[in-house]
């Protein structure tokens, strides 16, 4: 019982010096709205974002998709030097991801920002 509480006693004492300090992941970068696009190809997705610091680095994109014959998982290149403002970025599945899984059914875009999860939007 007593390293829970000060296990909550560090966790609470932590969020207290981040709140404090302004320091914080989740206001750094969300995501606004994913779409979904069919075409010849494949499938798009496409993301608009938001920054909200002067300058923001090492934001990836992490996509899970289930298709109806299996699951795909892949994350995008790290994106550094982000001004801040409303961004737009594509993810493209390929025709040939169509063919081996069936068509797309759900996915889930994660947002990281230096490696921890700020934000995430799904869709059907």
């Amino acid at each position: 019982m007593g390293v829970k509480n000060s296990l909550i006693s560090v966790s609470i004492a932590i969020i207290l010096l981040c709140s404090v300090s302004g320091y914080s992941f989740a206001s750094s970068a969300e995501i606004k709205s994913v779409m979904k696009i069919q075409r010849a190809s494949g499938y798009i997705l496409l993301i608009n974002y938001e920054t909200h610091e002067k300058w923001t680095d090492n934001i990836i994109f992490k996509v899970y998709c289930k298709f109806s014959e299996g699951e795909f998982t892949f994350a995008s290149a790290s994106l550094n030097n982000i001004k801040q403002g409303w961004h737009k970025t594509e993810v493209e599945i390929p025709d040939i991801m169509k063919k081996r899984y069936g068509s797309l059914r759900e996915y889930r875009i994660e947002l990281y920002c230096k490696g921890i999860l700020i934000n995430m939007k799904s869709g059907y």
